[in-house]
């Protein structure tokens, strides 16, 4: 036996891995007050009608023409392309009408993490300038005034409660501004089932993800049902299910997302997601033609002895 095939298939072509931006969509949808679709015989759902209103537009903390120039009416077009395929349709009067949709839209505002940082780095710091000069002996001198070494370890020391002050306002505002994205975007149910011990036991790959999102500029959309009797009739405003849908806004263009957004938010009108749903681009690996190369002289077969003939 001469050899076998060893490393015989190379591999021609272009190879694609995920990326750190593969992630395209994430949508949380939710029912409230009691909401349930009715079905048909066959299955189907029961078409309702709706009103449709603007909602809030939010800009960015810095100007975007992708996004600041998207018309309202291109956006609840595409979100009654989407309405139809569940069986939600534009009433033709106020009589008809079963919902009152608001669609707002907008850019959330990133936590500022150079300043976190530099923070941070103030901090540490000072907490290495204080451990660093040993602990205080708050000895006085024969005049009864503190020595000089005493007096750099009590500045030290004050210098460290002050940072310590600084660093917790500034965590603080962290978590507020992570708070307010995780409300806006659906992400409130999905942090605390993972934002719990079990974070540091597997999960915390996916939680740091998830605070990564929320840490960062995204483009959003809200599409909220309302009854329609209630908020027209009553004034008030009788949740009946909201569906959001967000995507970075880093390396992508709102007006050309648009409709990636509302298609992964569309599959879910009117339906408990129960938990976040983070949709991913289709990653493959082309690996081209495959050319057989021969074999290596020498190589032991799978039942041969090296150096065996």
């Amino acid at each position: 036996m001469t050899g076998v095939i060893a490393c015989g298939l190379l591999f021609v072509g272009n190879r694609t891995f995920a990326s750190s931006n593969s992630v395209v969509t994430a949508v949380f949808s939710s029912v409230s007050n009691g909401y349930e679709r009715q079905k048909l015989p066959d299955g189907s759902f029961k078409r309702e009608y709706y009103a449709i209103a603007r909602g809030h537009y939010v800009p960015g903390r810095d100007q975007n023409p992708s996004i600041d120039g998207v018309p309202f009416p291109s956006i609840a077009g595409l979100v009654a392309e989407h309405l139809a395929k569940q069986n939600y349709y534009l009433a033709q009067d106020s009589k008809s009408a079963d919902i009152l949709l608001l669609i707002t839209w907008g850019t959330t505002t990133p936590f500022d993490d150079v300043s976190h940082k530099r923070v941070a780095n103030n901090f540490v710091d000072a907490l290495n300038d204080s451990t660093g000069r040993g602990s205080m002996s708050d000895s006085l001198g024969m005049d009864g005034t503190q020595s000089a070494g005493d007096a750099i370890k009590q500045a030290a020391k004050d210098r460290l409660e002050q940072q310590l002050i600084i660093m917790q306002a500034a965590n603080n505002d962290r978590f507020k501004a992570s708070e307010t994205n995780a409300k806006i975007l659906g992400y409130v149910t999905e942090m605390n089932a993972f934002g719990s011990p079990a974070r540091f036991s597997g999960a915390g790959s996916y939680y740091n993800d998830l605070t990564s999102d929320l840490e960062e500029e995204r483009y959003y959309i809200v599409i909220s049902a309302y009854d329609f009797h209630t908020a027209v009739h009553d004034g008030n405003r009788k949740l009946l299910w909201a569906t959001r849908v967000s995507i970075s806004a880093r390396n992508n263009k709102f007006n050309e997302q648009l409709e990636t957004m509302l298609a992964a938010a569309g599959r879910q009108f009117g339906k408990e997601s129960h938990h976040l749903i983070r949709q991913y681009r289709e990653e493959h690996i082309n690996f081209g033609e495959l050319k057989f190369l021969g074999v290596v002289p020498g190589s032991a077969g799978p039942n041969q002895a090296p150096g065996a003939k």
